[in-house]
């Protein structure tokens, strides 16, 4: 049964409620940009009563208005109302109204009052900042990419993508919930949690464009600082981590992971991440270097070696059984983490 999204976010999302009635609709977007101007049409936000897929109304919103959205996210709860963030770039825009603080109509003043005052530093961090600049400066190669380098290339098969998710297939149990935190162009877990028969996959990525090319059939896709966001304790029977640990900045952001991954995660956690291309040498290093670096103007930095990443991670959830598996094909050396809650 498909979830609603004012469900989804009152069932994993720890929101504010206030008791007062701003729209008859289930959602209200309001759009803002890094000044703090917010953008009405006809001196309201705009409101949406289709409970279709939140990435789907942000495309479609981008397109209507001509508006180019960074990150969107919850905000809080108006009655049966889900207020929802965009935060767009600073751009003129014709086609809807741009209103300062003061300048909002008295209806919305409490919720954008309550809005600047506790979301001003969501994707603000360094990291976070830089790697969504990046991945929108360079739509174009990583869409040659895509659509050439990982098709005629570094085919599936030379990636060994079948391979890989039979591993996954037989690491992960059938539960009820997955949510995969950075989820990029990535489809493995998706594929995997629906031959299971999940009743709920979500995938998350920081980067609005990687989420847009992913658009799984099925999935819920959230646009989430994985380090820093609202989501609820356990809230997900299955967490899955890809490739990410390399993109934090330092050991510090690392732990800040780990810990939302252990925060959110009911069950079990699995771990995937490439060991230090610069250790493995040879055509890791080199792609890691030329392909990766050069070309996409990838940002993560802060690999790990295979000892470095045990040690990680049975510091981190000495508590619970942890498992470790290893994979490789053209792109490098994985280490593979299983962590099982409860001994």
């Amino acid at each position: 049964m498909k979830t609603s999204l004012y469900n989804f976010y009152k069932n994993h999302y720890e929101l504010k409620k206030f008791n007062k009635n701003i729209s008859d609709k289930k959602l209200l977007l309001l759009i803002y940009d890094d000044n703090y101007y917010y953008y009405l049409e006809k001196n309201k936000f705009i409101e949406y009563d289709n409970d279709d897929s939140m990435l789907n109304i942000v495309n479609i919103i981008s397109k209507k208005f001509k508006i180019d959205v960074i990150n969107y996210y919850p905000i809080c709860f108006c009655n049966k109302t889900i207020v929802i963030g965009l935060r767009i770039k600073n751009d003129i825009c014709n086609s809807l109204n741009k209103l300062s603080v003061k300048d909002i109509p008295d209806k919305y003043k409490e919720i954008v009052a309550y809005h600047r005052n506790s979301f001003e530093m969501f994707y603000f961090s360094s990291t976070v900042t830089e790697e969504i600049k990046m991945s929108r400066r360079n739509k174009l190669r990583y869409k040659i990419h895509e659509k050439i380098i990982k098709k005629y290339i570094l085919t599936s098969k030379k990636r060994k993508k079948e391979e890989f998710n039979k591993l996954l297939e037989d690491n992960i149990f059938e539960y009820k919930t997955a949510i995969d935190v950075s989820c990029g162009d990535s489809k493995d877990l998706f594929k995997v949690a629906k031959k299971k028969n999940y009743n709920e996959i979500v995938g998350n990525d920081i980067c609005v464009n990687y989420l847009y090319k992913n658009n799984y059939d099925g999935v819920i896709y959230t646009n989430d600082d994985i380090e820093y966001n609202l989501v609820k304790k356990n809230s997900f029977d299955l967490v899955f981590c890809k490739n990410t640990l390399h993109h934090m900045k330092n050991l510090i952001n690392i732990n800040n992971l780990l810990k939302c991954l252990d925060n959110i995660s009911k069950n079990e956690i699995l771990i995937v991440e490439i060991i230090n291309p610069k250790e493995i040498g040879g055509l890791s290093a080199f792609l890691n270097k030329w392909l990766y670096v050069k070309f996409l103007k990838d940002v993560g930095d802060c690999f790990l070696n295979k000892k470095q990443f045990i040690k990680l991670i049975e510091n981190s959830y000495k508590d619970y059984d942890i498992k470790f598996d290893e994979f490789e094909n053209i792109l490098g050396k994985y280490m593979i983490a299983r962590i099982k809650k409860g001994k």
